[in-house]
């Protein structure tokens, strides 16, 4: 095995390479050896400033047939530490903006290691063909304290296959479809294929036990969990999701299929990512808009589909969100609010399906649910309470949440007893007649006591 010393640049942010090596050994050579590498860096503030993510390339021999990447650092894996380092994967094909050819995986800062083959991968990354070229260590710089940070990354490189990292998804299967009908589900969770302890066996068996009809996995910054998705249990239909992740805010994507990218740094960038979800016919939403450090910074002037209203964890700070939908729809948007619980498996389990987010399907499949949302056909409410409910009737016609009303005379209002009926003009109390064209909407709002909850508005046409 010949030892070369020394290293080569990384690009990306400048950083100060204190050390580094690589090692090489053909085929053949001890235990399956194919290439190693070993790199020390001091990352510093500056080095954020110029770029949040630095590249470190090295290589991968033709006949690979496992990838091993670790990486450590003080403080690692330690709640509070002033350094938080990301950790991801891009392959031969490179890491373009937009479409990010060679994406291979991401697991931020809650694994120190990962391993990929062709057949198999740590959750978080992608298995598939280990082609040879130049790949590269995607290193997240999310938090660099001012004095910097020395982070060491390995990588490993051999022959064998050897042990699989993670299990095989199951064969495809789909729930059972009730046709149309309101379907309750939580729009935002998350398992070891991301951030949460928990495994996704675990989070379906949870959302099975809430009585759930369906669950988004929302998994940040990466699409291992989807083979996983397909095999849905009889009882609850697992939409793809991915929660697109950075310190400029949190994007949920709904009925994602292909990776949203996630270093968006300028509205610009945003509007391209955004473009890419709608053309693939998924949904943008913005998630826990008020969360500290995380708080979704472009502001609703960006071009999302929805605003997650009711974020399970965020409690009181929702109130401001709702505040700050409600202007929006004076405006004129047709923005959706939804909610969800922002379950981590395995941390906050019991969380899980709190709020409720009803949709009004045609289906009980992804396409019928993302029809719903973009409908705005959604209630929001506590878990294990009734629906809120809303329609409007005018001679003998009824229209349900979602529904645009045609020009007519005054529209009598039914709702969830003790509700609020909130429109362009003000507060009216449940039952009331109004005059849709000049109230232009209405939608219901559940008292604190009852549980909290909201409805989306039927609007006048």
């Amino acid at each position: 095995m010949r030892m070369v010393a020394g290293y080569e640049p990384a690009g990306g942010p400048s950083a100060e390479h204190v050390r580094g090596s690589r090692c090489r050994a053909g085929a053949g050579s001890g235990e399956g050896m194919r290439a190693r590498l070993r790199r020390t860096l001091l990352l510093r503030p500056a080095d954020a400033e110029v770029s949040p993510y630095l590249m470190v390339p090295f290589e991968v021999p033709p006949g690979t047939g496992r990838i091993e990447i670790s990486y450590r650092y003080p403080g690692q894996l330690v709640p509070g530490s002033p350094a938080v380092i990301d950790l991801g994967l891009v392959d031969h094909r490179g890491a373009a903006f937009g479409d990010f050819p060679g994406f291979r995986g991401w697991s931020g800062s809650s694994r120190r290691s990962a391993v990929v083959t062709a057949r198999s991968a740590t959750p978080g990354y992608l298995p598939g063909p280990l082609l040879a070229g130049t790949w590269q260590v995607i290193l997240g710089l999310a938090r660099v304290p001012e004095l910097g940070v020395e982070v060491e990354v390995a990588v490993d490189t051999a022959e064998e296959e050897g042990p699989p990292p993670h299990r095989p998804p199951p064969p495809p299967s789909a729930p059972r479809d009730r046709g149309r009908a309101w379907y309750a589900g939580d729009l935002h969770s998350h398992s070891h294929h991301s951030d949460a302890p928990g495994t996704l066996a675990q989070l379906v068996s949870a959302a099975r036990r809430r009585g759930l009809d369906f669950l988004a996995v929302t998994e940040h910054n990466t699409l291992s969990h989807l083979p996983y998705l397909r095999a849905c249990p009889e009882d609850l239909l697992l939409v793809p999701g991915e929660e697109v992740t950075n310190r400029f805010g949190h994007m949920t994507v709904l009925g994602v299929r292909e990776l949203a990218d996630f270093r968006w740094r300028t509205p610009e960038e945003l509007e391209d990512v955004v473009q890419r979800v709608h053309r693939s016919g998924a949904l943008a939403v913005a998630a826990h808009p008020a969360a500290p450090q995380m708080e979704w910074g472009p502001g609703f002037e960006a071009a999302v589909d929805a605003v997650e209203v009711w974020h399970g964890p965020s409690r009181e700070r929702n109130l401001a969100v709702r505040a700050a939908w409600a202007r929006e729809l004076n405006l004129g948007r047709r923005l959706v609010g939804l909610g969800g619980s922002d379950c981590h498996c395995g941390r906050n389990t019991e969380d899980l399906g709190h709020p409720t987010t009803w949709v009004l399907a045609d289906h009980l499949t992804v396409e019928g649910v993302l029809e719903g949302l973009r409908q705005g056909r959604v209630a929001v409410g506590s878990a294990g309470a009734p629906r809120p409910e809303l329609s409007v009737e005018r001679d003998g016609q009824r229209w349900e949440i979602g529904d645009c009303v045609p020009p007519g005379p005054p529209v009598r209002v039914r709702c969830s007893p003790g509700a609020r009926l909130w429109t362009a003009l003000g507060v009216h109390p449940a039952g009331a007649a109004l005059d849709l064209e000049r109230h232009r909407y209405v939608w219901a709002e559940l008292p604190e006591e009852q549980g909290g909850g909201f409805t989306n508005p039927i609007r006048a046409l």
